[in-house]
């Protein structure tokens, strides 16, 4: 069994907190250690390794078990802001074997400390049309492969904005992995969606749309990080641990931000934090708490005091939740259980089925297809099948617009056949 679904079998575990955090604390310099890259952090792990290490062990210090990578924005996507592009392999690399380094320092046999390789959402999203899926596939297959050679316990995909961004970032690990004939159950990969004070994730994704759309992929965890402290985040966190079998994660940031003398600042004190972020380990069964923005060592300190006084385990959870089936659209999940009637499936847009629809198809009318899915929904359709493949067809590279176009705009889930 991998170190981190072992250790998760018998105890709660402590993720540090905030790097960006930690890292604007130090001194540095703009031309000669971010090498005129500006706010590009990940670029350190090559000009200033000590410092990055020296934030890892500062919350390895105060007793956090696991610690990520400084690699939130280490995709090919987000350094081609940067002319990183061709760096994009040695930078993960270097962050694992840097955070190794650092947890090699304070690991004991009975109490590993583990790392983390930190995946962001980037600076482009396949639903908003900002990209596409095969770009972004490459740019994280590429840098899931420098973490694993790096070294790390376990992927983190966090901050998650958008659901097609997390499903491509779970297949990029995915194929690493299976390049090293290695699977999840080697290293595992956790997910973390973010929730903003709207009650949703930035595109309108609930989380109940996040689980069901997220239930069948081999991930250990889901949980909560970044956008709000962990007061706003409650709601949300109680319905995973009420519906979610598998392991939940939360890191909220020190509280909500705000700006003091024109500088982002994080309110929420360190033993308010720990004591609003521990109440979940109790109430909600979660099984690794930690911080994000503004979070400092002080406040995982006092985080860390309170989950080595507490007698909760983390658990298995299979048989003590269980997440509705049901198919999703962007925002809403439709159970497949329907309490009143039976569920109705719209197939008018299925190129096999419909004649209509496929000549819409081959004349790329996407206006007239997303009509025509509405009128479905119009007349009782619960979830609408979409199917674009037919003989003889030979290009299905307008499929991602097609999908795409489906998802914004409308609002059934949808059924996406191959």
């Amino acid at each position: 069994m991998n170190a981190l679904a072992k250790e998760l079998e018998r105890r709660v575990l402590v993720c540090d907190g905030a790097m960006g955090t930690s890292i604007h604390a130090l001194e540095l310099d703009l031309q000669r250690d971010y090498q005129g890259k500006e706010n590009c952090t990940e670029v350190l792990v090559l000009t200033r390794p000590q410092a990055v290490q020296q934030v890892h062990e500062s919350f390895l210090e105060v007793g956090c078990d696991l610690v990520e990578t400084n690699t939130f924005g280490a995709n090919r996507i987000v350094l081609a802001e940067f002319d990183l592009t061709a760096r994009c392999r040695e930078l993960n690399r270097r962050a694992a074997e840097i955070a190794r380094a650092a947890c090699a320092k304070y690991t004991r046999p009975e109490r590993p400390r583990l790392v983390l390789g930190s995946m962001g959402p980037g600076t482009k999203l396949v639903t908003l049309g900002n990209t596409t899926w095969d770009a972004m596939l490459d740019s994280y297959t590429e840098q899931a492969r420098g973490l694993l050679e790096g070294g790390i316990d376990a992927f983190l995909i966090e901050t998650c904005q958008d659901l097609l961004q997390i499903k491509c970032a779970i297949n990029a690990c995915l194929d690493a992995l299976k390049e090293q004939h290695r699977t999840a159950e080697d290293v595992p990969i956790l997910v973390q969606v973010t929730i903003e004070t709207t009650g949703t994730m930035l595109l309108g994704t609930q989380i109940e749309t996040a689980a069901a759309a997220l239930a069948g992929f081999p991930i250990l965890s889901l949980g909560l990080n970044c956008a709000t402290g962990p007061t706003e985040m409650a709601e949300h966190v109680h319905w995973l641990g009420k519906h979610w079998p598998r392991h939940i994660s939360v890191q909220p940031n020190a509280g909500l931000p705000v700006l003091v003398e024109g500088r982002t600042q994080y309110p929420l004190k360190p033993q308010p934090f720990a004591e609003a972020t521990f109440k979940f380990v109790t109430e909600a069964a979660v099984s690794i708490v930690g911080g994000c923005c503004g979070t400092t060592p002080a406040h995982l300190a006092e985080l860390v005091k309170r989950v080595a006084s507490s007698s909760r385990k983390a658990e298995n959870r299979k048989q003590k939740a269980e997440t509705p089936a049901a198919c999703t659209s962007l925002y809403d999940p439709t159970d497949y259980r329907q309490d009143t009637s039976i569920l109705n499936v719209g197939e008018r847009t299925n190129a096999s089925g419909s004649r209509a629809f496929k000549k819409l198809l081959e004349a790329e009318d996407w206006d007239a297809m997303v009509s025509l899915a509405r009128e479905q929904m119009r007349d009782g359709s619960h979830l609408i099948d979409v199917n674009v493949d037919y003989a003889g067809r030979t290009n299905a590279h307008d499929m991602q617009d097609l999908v795409r176009r489906f998802v914004r705009q409308v609002t059934a889930p949808l059924m996406l056949d191959s």
